[in-house]
């Protein structure tokens, strides 16, 4: 196999001296000498009690600290590191393959001292070490091509005797291999046949990010450079450029580090300069290969990452596209739609700076019928939201809740959709309300000690909100109100048909005082009705419906076993909400969505001091669980898991709790409307069943 590279000196000689990028004078770079440490999504928050915060302090922030892509490759016999165009995978499988190989071979350059490393986890510059633990592997690096089947790969390794000793495997290219989740499944068993083995894959976000993803896998996303790791890097280049104007996205940052000044950090900008500086023979080159089928890049002729392929290309071919008739455009990116979606962007960029008319070319966008085109879509999407077409901003809506509703496609391309629909105006009715009629509903379950024992209670009927409260939403509230609101999502156009979450129960509390007020004005609701938090019964009933438990299965809003894509659950690795309403597949038997995953949401219940054991268990009754004046030492139920939870508390009945001045990215709410006669829903008889 051409594309596998074993450990030591077969690394360090085809890889050690390689130019990872050339600079403006003509030289370049290796990986030792350029490689950036890069981080994940996934905090130190995150991992201690999920980064709740409480209000003791409301002044003193909290930023939230990254752990490092090398950290839980370190921590996890099975990695999976998604990340988005230009996000430094390639690069970080050599600097890892290389130094785990250079640990072997006693490399001047490469070895364990390499790999620790002060890095800075935030923008406020806190730096922790990062470093590998535990003896030096053996690294194996491969790097998967278009079309591969995953029994070839791993068969291939088996038959080298490759996973018997203290083995390292690096797939470079999941998004390559012909059957991903079939690749992953294989990679876990062999994980579990060998007990010595560790696998990394990396694969392209866009492609593979929202996947079924095997348990032996913890998946991880690749995040931009925070300014204290520009600031870091340009130092080390002896760079004097204003680190504010230099792209987040890796590979353009170091490209733009190489041509040492810029004036600005988009990317066509930076690769321009860059170009301007390389010979003519290499522009030359570059451009004759930027609309070849392959869009490849010959390493050893030209450049050794991905840098041409991720950042050169794109803007070469939009280039060479705005010269061409939109007909003619359009028919080749017809043919291809994901290949060309990095460049669509940067087409309707350069003939706008002309002035030019796209009208023809965004509705030929807009109607590809390839789900997968979701850059197409988000390409057409901000041209129209750039030049104000009223005629075809309805039309781009359309689109986009097509996408977003249709499927085909996973969660996170769904969301970005939504992201696109946000600063378009999304015309879904986010504020409606499904009845939920009165009636006695079996409540609990034997999957976990808190939620036992499974009885029935009997509910007066309400209407409960089919998707959690809005950024949109609650942003028109703190607006009106002047009540603070500390997520960084509450200036977010493209965040605002994503649950509104870093809120209080008091938070939430005001906000359903202040919209009682507001639908009583307006007429959506009755003189005697209320908003209000549901309590976590009647947030149960509205999520499991009529579902009774089944020899102690875990119960989720869909009526069937947990199935991938149904909800934002920890198994995805997101790690992060997403718009509301992206599984409609996911919906309760009543209506109503996202109540499996995204985010914890508020009920009126209490829990008790205690995080692990509840003052007030199961079965549920009035016995003073529903005051509302309870001390803030008293934790609050929360229901329904969010995104970094997994199935087993992602789903209809699992209880989780926090202090009512506890908030979090990752918690939020929604609302139920009631009459004012019934503000404490009667409870009849809490039998067992």
């Amino acid at each position: 196999m051409s594309n596998l590279y074993v450990g030591g000196r077969d690394l360090i000689s085809r890889f050690g001296d390689q130019p990872l990028v050339w600079k403006a004078d003509g030289t370049s770079l290796t990986v030792h000498q350029a490689y950036i440490p890069l981080l994940v999504s996934y905090t130190q928050e995150d991992m201690e009690a999920k980064g709740l915060r409480r209000l003791e302090d409301p002044t003193a922030p909290r930023p939230p600290v990254h752990f490092t892509a090398l950290e839980m490759v370190v921590k996890e016999r099975g990695c999976l590191l998604l990340g988005d165009t230009g996000s430094g995978k390639t690069s970080f499988s050599l600097d890892l393959a290389l130094n785990l190989a250079g640990a072997s071979v006693r490399d001047s350059r490469y070895g364990l001292a390499a790999l620790t490393r002060t890095v800075a986890r935030n923008a406020e510059g806190i730096c922790q070490q990062e470093r590998w633990i535990g003896p030096a592997p053996m690294p194996v690096l491969c790097r998967i091509e278009n079309g591969q089947n995953c029994e070839e790969v791993l068969s291939t390794l088996a038959d080298k005797g490759l996973l018997e000793t203290n083995t390292l495997l690096i797939f470079d290219g999941l998004e390559k291999c012909s059957d991903y989740e079939a690749f992953l499944q294989a990679a876990a068993g062999l994980l579990s046949m060998h007990s010595t083995l560790r696998v990394v894959v990396l694969a392209d976000g866009y492609l593979c990010r929202g996947l079924s993803v095997p348990d032996a896998f913890a998946p991880f996303s690749l995040i931009g450079l925070n300014r204290q790791q520009k600031i870091d890097a340009l130092l080390r280049h002896g760079c004097r450029v204003e680190p504010d104007i230099m792209p987040a996205r890796p590979d353009l940052f170091v490209a733009a580090a190489t041509v040492g000044r810029i004036d600005d950090d988009d990317q066509i900008t930076i690769v321009d300069a860059w170009l301007s500086a390389q010979s003519n023979e290499r522009r030359v080159a570059l451009a004759s290969e930027a609309l070849s089928d392959g869009l490849s890049v010959n390493p050893d002729r030209l450049i050794a990452s991905d840098f041409a392929r991720t950042a050169l290309f794109p803007v070469l071919a939009a280039r060479a596209f705005s010269m061409h008739p939109e007909h003619d455009v359009l028919a080749r990116i017809a043919h291809a739609p994901t290949r060309w979606r990095s460049m669509i962007p940067l087409l309707t960029d350069i003939l706008h700076k002309r002035g030019e008319q796209t009208t023809e070319l965004a509705r030929g966008l807009l109607e590809l019928s390839d789900p997968w085109a979701i850059g197409a879509l988000s390409g057409a999407a901000l041209c129209l939201a750039s030049v104000g077409n009223d005629d075809l901003i309805p039309f781009a809506r359309r689109a986009l809740v097509t996408m977003i509703e249709g499927g085909g496609v996973t969660l996170v391309l769904r969301d970005q959709a939504a992201q696109y629909l946000a600063m378009l105006g999304d015309p879904r009715k986010l504020d409606a309300l499904i009845a939920v009629p009165a009636g006695r509903s079996v409540i609990g379950s034997d999957t976990h000690p808190n939620s036992q024992p499974v009885h029935v209670v009997t509910l007066a009927a309400y209407r409960i909100s089919q998707y959690p409260v809005t950024v949109a939403a609650y942003g028109a509230f703190a607006r009106e109100t002047g009540r603070a609101w500390r997520s960084p999502d509450a200036v977010s156009a493209e965040r605002a048909n994503a649950p509104a979450t870093d809120l209080t129960w008091y938070d939430a509390c005001a906000y359903c005082v202040w919209l009682t007020r507001r639908w009583r004005a307006e007429g959506h609701i009755a003189p005697d009705d209320v908003v209000r938090l549901p309590t976590e019964v009647e947030w149960e009933r509205a999520a499991r419906g009529d579902q009774a438990d089944v020899s102690g299965d875990i119960l989720y809003p869909w009526m069937g076993p947990w199935m991938p894509g149904r909800s934002n659950s920890g198994e995805l690795g997101l790690n992060s909400s997403v718009a509301v309403g992206l599984c409609p597949n996911g919906r309760s038997p009543y209506g109503v969505d996202d109540m499996a995953g995204n985010i914890w949401e508020w009920t009126t219940t209490l829990w008790g001091p205690d995080m692990a054991l509840p003052d007030f268990p199961y079965p549920y009754r009035d016995d003073g669980r529903k005051a509302l004046d309870a001390d803030v030492s008293i934790r609050r139920v929360l229901r329904g898991g969010c995104f970094s939870s997994n199935r087993m508390k992602a789903c209809c009945t699992y209880r989780g709790s926090l202090e009512p001045n506890g908030f979090w990215r990752g918690n939020g709410f929604r609302v139920v409307v009631s009459s004012s006669k019934s503000l404490l829903p009667g409870f009849g008889g809490a039998d067992s069943v």
